[in-house]
């Protein structure tokens, strides 16, 4: 399934990688991912994400940025260049400005949710049981905890989970 083929009045978790392709201008997915988003902007979709999404998109983003400003780039060298205020400055600008964009969203079709650690504990045994790393684990738990069964993303390895159904963005 599509995300253009989402018309439920129910909500969806959104993955992190939506919003990666949307902010990041990804030639392939960042058309799709973005109507879909201008859906969640326009209240027409009702959509979730927990603090560990927004956690995954910003660092993306902050590391996308800074790996053009550093040659050789890994995280060793951003964590010390991070130590230069005006690096600093130059590589959370997008993070900043991509932050308000979600917090904006919130005040139309998002909900952030919370994260306790029942659903902690609930993302081991899922993780185990579907293969999932702790990440993923977490955002399938939160799904269950809040009865969410749709779900935006183009991670595969959320295919073989059976209590969900997974909406992809599409190459247009």
């Amino acid at each position: 399934m599509f995300l253009s083929d989402y018309t439920s009045d129910e909500c969806i978790f959104i993955d992190a990688n939506i919003f990666i392709y949307n902010a990041l201008d990804n030639p392939i997915y960042a058309g799709s991912c973005s109507d879909f988003l201008m859906l969640v902007e326009t209240d027409k979709i009702k959509a979730v994400i927990t603090p560990m999404v927004m956690d995954e998109v910003l660092f993306k983003i902050l590391v996308a940025e800074a790996s053009q400003h550093i040659d050789k780039f890994n995280i060793w060298n951003l964590k010390k260049k991070m130590k230069d205020p005006i690096f600093s400055s130059v590589v959370y600008k997008p993070v900043k400005e991509y932050n308000e964009y979600l917090i904006e969203l919130t005040y139309a079709g998002l909900e952030i949710l919370d994260i306790n650690e029942r659903t902690i504990k609930k993302s081991i045994i899922l993780g185990e049981k579907y293969g999932l790393l702790t990440t993923d684990a977490i955002h399938l738990a939160a799904m269950k905890q809040y009865k969410i069964i749709y779900l935006a993303s183009n991670d595969s390895d959320f295919d073989k989970v059976d209590f969900i159904k997974v909406y992809k963005p599409t190459n247009r």
